[in-house]
């Protein structure tokens, strides 16, 4: 996955720094080892810099901030500090560095967990320079309870509709046995027990969720948005 980097008016005349995304959040499966974030340097003169561009990329877990789920060491094995740089002389349009996030395996439980990263003790740039404006990104990891019957159910096979919506979400393709809708910290915001293909989100803020559907397929989650 992609990170990105801000706008610093000097030789270069234009270098972007920052994390790549519109959204300030990135999804990740819990089997995937090659998961990464990608910090990506770009220069719109197409010349080499001539000088150093670098952030320190700080992990905040649940340790550190109880509205956060995941927890280092535990649910991904990352430096809780490490610095960031592309040194003298990239040349061409973009240049990468990928951070591995190396997520760890858990086949009992089902549903997400969630870390936070943060660029700090920027060089070369400014905070006012970060591409879309980003200094930190969610980071969430999906899980599909494997050894507890709850596979994640193929987005061919099922329809959550309408998305977005400012009421109503019905599911299709699959029977449903409850449903969870989460927030994008991963707090469980609406929550119906009883077998039915649709749930009612009209009491919801307008944002972004998560729908987790339980059914005889497994396990469907698929993102919502409330408007």
């Amino acid at each position: 996955m992609l990170i990105s980097c801000g706008m610093f008016l000097g030789v270069n005349a234009q270098i972007t720094y920052g994390f790549d995304y519109k959204e300030n959040f990135q999804n990740f499966t819990h089997k995937d080892q090659n998961s990464a974030i990608v910090i990506a340097l770009y220069n719109s003169n197409l010349d080499s810099t001539t000088q150093p561009y670098s952030a320190i990329l700080s992990v905040v877990d649940k340790t550190s901030n109880p509205v956060l789920t995941a927890e280092n060491t535990k649910q991904f094995n990352m430096l809780p500090q490490q610095k960031v740089e592309f040194v003298i002389g990239q040349k061409g349009y973009r240049n990468e560095i990928q951070v591995k996030i190396n997520p760890i395996v858990d086949n009992e439980f089902w549903g997400q967990k969630l870390f936070q990263l943060n660029l700090t003790t920027l060089e070369g740039f400014t905070a006012d320079n970060l591409a879309y404006g980003h200094q930190f990104i969610t980071v969430v990891i999906d899980y599909d309870g494997t050894k507890i019957g709850v596979p994640r159910v193929d987005k061919s096979n099922f329809t959550v509709y309408p998305n977005p919506t400012k009421d109503k979400v019905f599911v299709e393709g699959v029977n449903v046995q409850n449903i969870q809708v989460m927030d994008m910290m991963g707090k469980v915001v609406l929550e119906q027990t009883t077998p039915r293909n649709e749930i009612n989100i009209e009491t919801l803020p307008a944002g972004m969720y998560t729908l987790h559907a339980m059914s005889e397929k497994g396990l469907v989650v698929q993102k919502i948005v409330k408007n």
